[in-house]
């Protein structure tokens, strides 16, 4: 038992850990997704700007019981996060591509997200400090259909 209950518990913490990273990417990446397409569907001001801070606010309000989460300051702490790091690369209305017309302009919009994510225990032969997960997405929709 002596021997071999050191290697069952590292076993069973390496499991959780590697649970833990896929829960916490799986949740970047779907905040990522839904957060390109609710910008390119619905977004009224059409500023990199304004596409960044909606972003932001969608991937922080869905990625909030993510490890590696962090507040950012009140009044609204939640939507306003410091990690994950939400930046969009890209955005861009258009009335010119092919498809698109003045009434109903193309928008594509690409998010890109990143979480700092820490094992609980340091593994030999693995970086201590942890990961920088990522998840990216693009969207492109035809408006006012």
């Amino acid at each position: 038992m002596a021997l071999i209950l050191p290697f069952l518990l590292a076993f069973a913490g390496g499991a959780t850990d590697l649970a833990r990273a896929y829960q916490a990417w799986l949740t970047i990446e779907s905040a990522a997704r839904n957060a390109a397409e609710n910008v390119a569907t619905n977004l009224a001001d059409t500023t990199s700007a304004a596409a960044l801070t909606d972003a932001k606010h969608i991937v922080c309000v869905e990625s909030q019981q993510a490890p590696g989460f962090i507040q950012g300051s009140p009044p609204n702490a939640i939507q306003n996060c410091s990690s994950p790091v939400t930046t969009v690369p890209s955005f861009s209305v258009s009335t010119t591509q092919t498809g698109a017309s003045g009434a109903n302009p193309i928008a594509t919009v690409h998010v890109h997200v990143a979480l700092a994510f820490s094992t609980l225990f340091p593994y030999p032969f693995l970086p201590h400090g942890g990961w920088t997960l990522t998840a990216e997405a693009t969207y492109a929709v035809v408006r006012g259909r």
